[in-house]
């Protein structure tokens, strides 16, 4: 197996490279995923297809039932910010330091680990060829719009590519940052909007008018001051938390008071609790407002927008990501342990702070979803976004063993 990953290190190399180049932002993926099919195309693969959304899909077919297995990433990274932080470095520039490791938006969330989902495909293809014989699907999956943090993209995998193509699944194995961890699961995420309404006067005779930035005031110090100190944890995903990203007044214009003042609250929390209760919270805080103040007026709701794949299909979907743990004595969970003991690597069993479209397989579909990688949580979404090449590899020869564990191959068929 070492020897197999030793000559094919180059070309996986270079592929991460090439990708890495490619500035691929939310809804804009198109062109990394031709990138994409055109090399899963030279693989020959039993169908290679980009379905109606865009995300980009792979399929090794088994010739006996077994586990049907997910290889899933994403294709889309978030924007590279103040250019000048990435110095020396360029963020498209997918260069090598002398340390090994690769520099560029999207090399560690998560180019790193989509290649090497990849390559993992087309080294079982080659086994496939030389006679194997699968027990169950592996399929390959790069979706659009996860960062997003809607499952825009992954829902429509999961609800209608698979069963357009009659593909089942089993296990997913998402390649987001874990270190060479095992992550079985995360924290749910939502972002929660309030509205305070007002009236709007003339900023010289404020009395006249109402303010909504006013009318935010008592929220912004139940926010910051109050909630964020009664929220609650989970002895394995941690702590719950709450904050507020971003204010908005309207009309926004000067010398005159706003009608309206909107805020948006990132609020991470826990399976044992639901959206609607989160809502509730808002809804008796306004009626306690409201009792010391009759012009008090407010809203709550999960944030709901429109959006559009590159490819042009649309949907209304509402920015939330609910909460999932995979149990740690799943039979799948302990075979891809055993898999990964057995060529002498002992990850830690650990929980992502980030959000993932785990919530769609696991949370929302009830299959088992576990997150391996050889790319660094630490690094995601910073100007010093890397992958090591080492660990890169690590991670295939991870995957060679873990699918050859699920799939009841032997590894030195290799």
């Amino acid at each position: 197996m070492i020897k197999l990953i030793n000559e094919i290190q180059k070309e996986v190399i270079q592929f991460t490279q090439e990708i890495i180049k490619i500035p691929s932002f939310t809804g804009q993926e198109g062109e990394l995923a031709k990138v994409i099919l055109k090399k899963l195309e030279e693989f020959d693969l039993d169908d290679a297809f980009i379905d109606g959304i865009g995300n980009v899909v792979g399929v090794i077919r088994g010739q006996e039932n077994g586990t049907n297995i997910l290889l899933n990433g994403h294709l889309d990274v978030v924007p590279a910010g103040n250019i000048n932080n990435w110095h020396p470095y360029i963020p498209f520039g997918a260069q090598i330091d002398d340390k090994g490791n690769i520099h560029g938006r999207g090399a560690a969330d998560l180019k790193g680990g989509l290649s090497v989902h990849l390559f993992t495909i087309k080294l079982f293809k080659l086994l496939k060829d030389k006679g194997a014989s699968f027990k169950g699907n592996l399929i390959f999956s790069a979706v659009v719009h996860e960062e997003a943090a809607e499952m825009f993209g992954m829902e429509y995998l999961c609800k209608q590519t698979f069963p357009d193509k009659k593909l089942g699944c089993d296990l997913v194995l998402l390649c987001e940052p874990t270190g060479l961890n095992v992550v079985l699961g995360q924290r749910g995420k939502v972002e929660i909007v309030v509205k305070t309404k007002g009236k709007t006067a003339h900023s010289s005779i404020p009395q006249a008018g109402i303010n909504a930035l006013e009318k935010m005031m008592p929220v912004l110090d139940h926010v910051f001051n109050k909630l964020c100190k009664s929220i609650s944890s989970h002895p394995l995903l941690g702590e719950s938390s709450v904050t507020i990203t971003n204010l908005v007044c309207r009309p926004g214009a000067l010398s005159i008071i706003p009608d309206e003042c909107e805020i948006s609250i990132d609020r991470r929390y826990m399976p044992d609790e639901r959206v609607e209760e989160l809502l509730e919270e808002f809804e008796l805080l306004f009626e306690e407002i409201k009792k010391n103040d009759p012009q008090f007026e407010a809203t709550v709701c999960v944030r709901k927008l429109v959006e559009r794949s590159y490819t042009g299909y649309e949907k209304e979907v509402q920015k939330y990501h609910p909460p999932w743990i995979t149990d740690e004595e799943h039979p799948l969970v302990q075979k891809t342990l055993l898999a990964l003991k057995k060529i002498g690597q002992h990850p830690e069993i650990k929980y992502w702070k980030f959000g993932t479209d785990g919530s769609m397989t696991s949370a929302l579909m009830g299959i088992p979803t576990i997150g391996y990688s050889g790319t660094e949580e630490r690094y995601a979404h910073t100007p010093d976004e890397m992958v090591n090449m080492e660990m890169m590899m690590q991670s295939l020869e991870g995957y060679l063993s873990i699918i050859s564990e699920l799939l009841e191959l032997e590894p030195d068929q290799f």
